[in-house]
């Protein structure tokens, strides 16, 4: 266990970070129109509460509701998108970025964070 050897260790474990990081991608809310305008097949999760589905910011028309908490357990319900792109959404991008993590964790390998959730889709207009 020389010092160099936990730098290593370390920088290994820095790259596998990195790595994971790597494969979620980050969409602004005026791309991210458009890539679902291109992308019919996408899926859009939605992993906030129930209440906030319909509450002050609304829903992104087609988008499939899984809270986070409940995502763990339901996750065979969109094991259809494993291949395809799934663009996650929250309210302002933070639980929606856990949420990513899952996903790829779980296998599913073109995910996406709406960056600002549901308050910069509307700010983008609709």
């Amino acid at each position: 266990g020389s010092p160099g050897d936990n730098a290593v260790s370390q920088a290994a474990h820095v790259g596998l970070n990195t790595m994971q990081a790597a494969m979620i991608g980050h969409l602004q809310a005026g791309e991210a129109r458009g890539f679902l305008s291109a992308h019919p097949e996408a899926l859009v999760l939605d992993v906030r509460a129930a209440a906030e589905w319909d509450g002050e910011f609304g829903h992104i028309d087609g988008a499939r509701q899984i809270p986070l908490g409940e995502l763990g357990a339901r996750m065979g319900e969109i094991e259809a998108w494993k291949g395809k792109p799934v663009v996650v959404v929250d309210r302002d991008g933070a639980r929606s970025a856990s949420a990513c993590r899952m996903l790829t964790a779980a296998g599913f390998q073109q995910v996406s964070n709406l960056e600002g959730g549901m308050v910069a889709w509307r700010q983008a207009g609709d």
